[in-house]
């Protein structure tokens, strides 16, 4: 596998991705209910990783209205009772082959339909929710952390049973003894666990021009480097190394929490972040005492926006840009990478009409300003050399 298949899935998907399936059997392959009670059976259940799968065969199925297919419950007595008399919270599922079912409005027909129904104690009625198949010989029911699946369909969405959705593990009961004796075949009923693949930081190296606003000064670098780091999903860093104002280097300086959203039209990715103090690290043991800054010591900083433009091959950054403000033993710090700034005065690299003349050492007219040694001569007739390196 590419160290990175395309750049904007790395920055911008952040879904979990899952290298490992385990199944564990909760009812033997291929039990046959045959009127029978299921037991309850004690299942653990974390939402955020694994979900019950069972298969069925409803063919099997008598022509009696709400034949019991099985129920799951949060209480191994009440997991059998229509009334939650125990504290428990239960969905029960039931099936009707072919019969007239009283609705409540009167009776009606059922084809091949499913009736999940959800009761807790209190509740005065019950919560139900139906879906008709049209292949009984093979019906998937699914219950993960979304609901109730009939065949790929959400049939009931898990916020409508709050009790049986606790956060992390669940102690879970699953059984058939409700109502009507039923016939269903259990082709597979099993307990799915999905292991989450281990993340592995990607980074991501650019080099550019960079300024600093540092004490009154600016400074201009020809070349600075920063490293962009996805560290875990959705979740992005910038480090600066050699973090440099005026003449003093600080240390490598970084700052986290930085999500990313892509322009549909330009692919140009905006960086936010909630953070609001960077990470120093590699910190200059020249300066570090002075300015009390050791590894790991926190700076504030203030200001924070960036962009970040990908090569057309989607491997590599053709352009990151950012800036923020932090203050360093209280004089501020204006860092921007990515754009250098605009020379101003004596030290431009052009000089405006009639305000000046130039010249080379050699008294050869300039246009403008060249690296080396100029002459300068303004319009009251002064001169002055400008060095420009």
């Amino acid at each position: 596998m590419k160290k990175i298949l395309s750049l904007i899935a790395m920055l911008v998907v952040t879904a979990t991705a899952f290298a490992e399936t385990t199944n564990e059997k909760i009812v033997e392959d291929n039990y046959a209910l045959a009127g029978n009670v299921l037991s309850p059976k004690a299942v653990t259940v974390n939402w955020d990783t694994q979900k019950l799968v069972a298969v069925l065969d409803m063919t099997t199925c008598s022509n009696t209205e709400n034949e019991r297919v099985f129920s799951v419950s949060n209480n191994k007595t009440d997991v059998a009772n229509w009334e939650q008399t125990n504290g428990g919270s239960t969905v029960h599922l039931f099936y009707t082959k072919n019969a007239q079912v009283w609705t409540g409005t009167g009776m009606e027909l059922y084809h091949q339909k499913f009736a999940v129904q959800y009761r807790y104690q209190g509740d005065a009625s019950a919560t139900s929710h139906y879906k008709e198949v049209t292949d009984p010989s093979t019906v998937t029911v699914v219950m993960d952390k979304t609901g109730i699946s009939i065949d790929g369909e959400l049939v009931f969405p898990a916020a409508e049973m709050p009790n049986l959705y606790g956060e992390g593990e669940n102690q879970l009961y699953f059984g058939a003894g409700c109502g009507t004796p039923g016939y269903a075949t259990y082709k597979s009923v099993e307990l799915v666990t999905e292991k989450a693949e281990t993340f592995t930081p990607v980074t991501l190296s650019t080099t550019d021009v960079a300024n600093a606003v540092y004490n009154g000064t600016t400074t201009n670098y020809d070349a600075k480097t920063v490293d962009f780091v996805q560290y875990e999903e959705g979740k992005y860093k910038l480090v600066w190394k050699t973090l440099e104002a005026g003449s003093t280097i600080f240390g490598d300086y970084t700052i986290e929490n930085i999500t990313v959203a892509e322009d549909a039209e330009t692919h140009v990715l905006t960086l936010t972040t909630t953070d609001t103090e960077g990470t120093w690290s590699n910190v200059n043991p020249a300066y570090g005492f002075v300015f009390g800054l050791a590894e790991g010591t926190k700076t504030a900083f203030t200001g924070f926006e960036g962009t970040c433009k990908l090569n057309e091959t989607k491997d590599a950054i053709e352009k990151l840009k950012f800036k923020f403000n932090i203050s360093i033993k209280g004089y501020e710090a204006n860092l921007v990478f990515g754009e250098k700034a605009p020379e101003t005065g004596i030290n431009a690299t052009t000089v405006a009409e009639g305000a000046a003349t130039l010249f080379t050492v050699d008294g050869v007219k300039l246009s403008k300003l060249q690296k080396g040694l100029n002459i300068v001569r303004s319009a009251d007739g002064k001169v002055k050399k400008v060095l420009v390196k």
